[in-house]
């Protein structure tokens, strides 16, 4: 078959995403999650966004049979749009995707996981994929994970190892070529930031310990401040995705005082981390698999963790302790870290960390996106349309006019509430806005002339 059309859904999903749009026999068109998201909360109400649990209660039957339906008709409207060959997920646990393999299956669809975690934590292996075993097993057609770990998670979480491959991650062949770069005259440090309960188990959750990380994150930042205060470095700040954007800039403001904007800066909502530590010149960090790309792009590293709080958790979180110490240097102390970053730091070997950072990623070669293509490629066209599908062909053309008229109003509304969005501080969901009407507005006129 000729290029694959693939209808992804975007969920933090953005840097993978990139990677197979660029790929010569893709054609991706991205969609929101908030678009299945915000019906399923509205149908099946906000009980179900509690966890797993919630929304398989028994006595929200009806609501999810409602949902269901409403689903149904939401992939038709998703096809009249822009025609589809493969429906790609990040994931098949979110409560909202549960329905949506049935609905695409009777276009004769397939849906495939592109599967975007990497790393698993001890407990995430031990604890959490049992409870996705009972609660939101594998339901798509086919998964790709990034590492042998990863498979070893689904497998226990009960899928089929027929139906999952080990591709590597798209968004990492960025790091194959390894790029070095002069360091600055002061250095750039990039401070990975976390959420306060990031891999704490849930009997700990359960305890009211939702902060339990606040303690040593305060201390870190502490030091990383004294540092810019001293002179000997820049802070970059990159919040993690769950993290609120604005009450992490506005805490990290106040803690910086007159450093703020001027050593010490908080990188964009949207900012690559992969660009960030790319045009690092050392890496900081507690929980996060971006400690392993910063290796994997031969960046210095350093794993900063104390407290009691760690030391009794630490069983059951990403082992960084356990790293070789020619890959990351380890800050058991607020001073340890202060030495750390005044000392001039090697870059990690590719020939001695390979083995322990691919463990976690996958193999950072720079043909995950082709793996992942070459299977969509195939399963596409392992997957014949249905009569269904053949009828909504046949509509498309008379309802991108509609798409098109509805579009075009639209992005005029938008256009002209820019100014006051701009005055309340909405400008971003105007914009959001304005461009997904400018999306329909692309997809109705490539319909009409016969895309």
């Amino acid at each position: 078959m000729g290029r694959v059309r693939v209808l992804a859904m975007d969920h933090f999903f953005d840097q993978d995403l990139r990677a197979l749009e660029a790929h010569p026999d893709l054609d991706v068109r991205r969609f929101p999650y908030q678009r299945l998201r915000n019906p399923a909360l509205r149908i099946m109400t906000e009980a179900i966004s509690a966890g797993l649990r919630g929304y398989n209660d028994p006595r929200l039957r009806q609501r999810r049979l409602r949902y269901a339906a409403w689903l149904r008709r939401e992939v038709r409207r998703l096809f009249l749009e822009r025609a589809f060959d493969v429906l790609v997920l990040p994931s098949d646990t979110f409560f909202y995707v549960r329905a949506l393999p049935v609905a695409v299956h009777e276009l004769g669809i397939p849906v495939v996981v592109v599967q975007k975690e990497t790393t698993i934590s001890a407990d995430t292996m031990k604890a959490h994929s049992r409870l996705t075993r009972d609660e939101a097993p594998f339901i798509a057609d086919f998964m790709t994970v990034c590492s042998n770990r990863q498979r070893e998670f689904w497998l226990r979480a009960g899928a089929d190892a027929s139906v999952i491959e080990v591709t590597g991650q798209p968004r990492f062949d960025v790091y194959a070529s390894r790029r070095l770069r002069p360091a600055s005259v002061r250095k750039r440090v990039l401070f990975l930031s976390y959420e306060l309960d990031a891999y704490v188990p849930e009997a700990d959750h359960a305890a009211g310990s939702a902060r339990t990380w606040e303690t040593l994150r305060d201390a870190t930042e502490s030091v990383l401040l004294d540092a810019v205060r001293a002179g000997s470095c820049d802070v970059v700040v990159k919040c993690h995705p769950q993290q609120n954007y604005r009450v992490e800039r506005a805490r990290l403001a106040r803690h910086a005082g007159q450093e703020w904007n001027r050593g010490v800066s908080l990188a964009g909502p949207n900012a690559d981390t992969r660009d960030l530590i790319l045009a690092s010149d050392c890496v900081v960090g507690f929980q996060t698999t971006a400690i392993y790309e910063a290796v994997a792009a031969s960046r210095p590293v350093v794993f900063a963790a104390w407290g009691e709080a760690y030391d009794r958790l630490r069983g059951g979180l990403i082992p960084f302790y356990d790293a070789p110490p020619a890959c990351v240097s380890k800050a058991r102390s607020a001073a340890q870290l202060a030495t750390l970053l005044a000392e001039k730091q090697q870059p990690p070997s590719s020939s001695a960390c390979a083995a322990w950072y691919e463990e976690a990623l996958g193999s950072v070669d720079g043909g995950a996106t082709e793996r992942v293509a070459a299977r969509l490629q195939k399963i596409a066209a392992d997957w014949r349309p249905t009569a269904e599908r053949r009828l909504l062909e046949r509509r498309r053309r008379s309802h991108a006019v509609g798409l098109l008229v509805r579009s075009f109003a639209a992005e005029a509304v938008w256009t002209a509430a820019v100014p006051a969005a701009r005055l309340a501080g909405q400008q971003h969901r105007v914009e959001a806005r304005r461009c997904r009407a400018r999306e329909g507005r692309w997809m109705a006129m490539t319909t009409i002339h016969g895309g």
